[in-house]
């Protein structure tokens, strides 16, 4: 993509080599990076990636002989370093959409720690293929045929199936931890909120004559807007009416997921500031969902790591829901935005669905 003053948007991998996005690395020098897959397909998955700017293998040319073979050179000192040098390793590039390439910077997957089965397989006499023998190896080799590829339509699908259901660490938001993120507290005027789906993000200024600085004093365990709350009530106002706080200072917190409830999912939509992310399908979005949320469907998160590094902002909290229960999709997106730095991320565990009852 060029924009308009000529400069070329940067690839994810230029990203990584430039420390604009985190990863982790196994090997750098001056022509080649390698890191570690985020999402692995085997034991062993790295990316070698060349730092030279090439968009896939079918752009090689002989001027890049050196550069390619420093490739392959790298790859086996990572195949010594990691014990798969003489178990064997695999080393594969794609090229092109068909292929499954989805970044155009040209790197190679050294794959390894298991047995990655035979890429191909040639065809038995008829002599074998009559004998039981043979059939049953025929009927062997069409039900591993059958599962390979069932695994590499699973894989290339967007919306693939976990063969093995991922456990996710759910820890909750404290009370006291809940108190570090939220600054002043102000009263919101009745025009400044909108129930339901209309519930403003936060990020509005307000003059002096819309807010009244309110100072409640916690004497007990209860967040400051479960305080705040029976304060309005005992002063006669609105009960709908929802604390808004002043902006605090965003302080990073990489890789620190948290599990919050509807209350503390309010407080901080109306701290602000906040990225809000639905993590449900975009069939579901369309149908209805929270104002300003951002769809990133959990199931595609992987696909589109590319987007969500170019849209998501790194300067504020990111909130995610999905339909409630498990939350799932919102641990799927969580676990993506943490990989590459993101932090904090509250992820609403009553969800959609909890949030339409209100």
């Amino acid at each position: 993509m060029v924009f308009s003053e000529g400069t070329v948007e940067k690839t994810l991998f230029q990203k990584i080599i430039d420390r604009d996005i985190g990863s982790t690395i196994e090997y750098e020098d001056d022509e080649v990076i390698a890191i570690r897959d985020i999402a692995p397909s085997a034991p062993l998955h790295l990316l070698i990636i060349t730092k030279r700017v090439i968009p896939s293998a079918h752009h090689i040319t002989l001027q890049d002989s050196a550069l390619i073979g420093k490739v392959f050179s790298v790859a086996q000192q990572l195949a010594e370093k990691f014990g798969v040098a003489e178990s064997g390793y695999r080393i594969v590039t794609n090229v092109n959409s068909d292929a499954g390439q989805t970044i155009y910077h040209l790197h190679f997957h050294l794959l390894g720690g298991e047995p990655l089965g035979r890429m191909n397989s040639s065809a038995m006499g008829h002599s074998q293929a009559s004998s039981p023998r043979g059939t049953l190896r025929d009927a062997g080799l069409m039900l591993l045929a059958a599962i390979g590829l069932a695994t590499g339509f699973n894989m290339m699908n967007p919306r693939k199936i976990d063969w093995v259901k991922k456990e996710y660490e759910r820890v909750a938001m404290s009370d006291d931890e809940m108190a570090k993120y939220m600054g002043t507290t102000k009263q919101t005027t009745a025009d400044e909120v909108v129930p339901g789906n209309d519930l403003k993000s936060g990020n509005a200024d307000k003059s002096d004559n819309q807010t009244k600085d309110l100072t409640p004093k916690i004497e007990d365990r209860r967040t400051k807007t479960a305080v705040l709350a029976d304060e309005l009530q005992e002063n006669g106002k609105d009960a709908n009416t929802v604390e808004r706080r002043e902006t605090v200072k965003f302080v990073p917190e990489p890789g620190v997921v948290k599990e919050i409830n509807k209350q503390q999912f309010v407080a901080f939509m109306n701290a602000g500031p906040y990225y809000l992310i639905d993590a449900r399908t975009p069939e579901a979005y369309a149908k209805g969902h929270i104002k300003n949320a951002n769809n990133i469907y959990g199931a595609e998160a992987e696909s589109r790591i590319p987007d969500i590094l170019e849209d998501v902002p790194r300067d504020r909290i990111i909130l995610v829901y999905c339909d409630g229960g498990e939350c799932e999709l919102s641990h799927h997106v969580a676990d993506v935005l943490k990989n590459f730095g993101y932090g904090p991320i509250f992820i609403f565990k009553g969800g959609w669905a909890e949030w339409q009852a209100r």
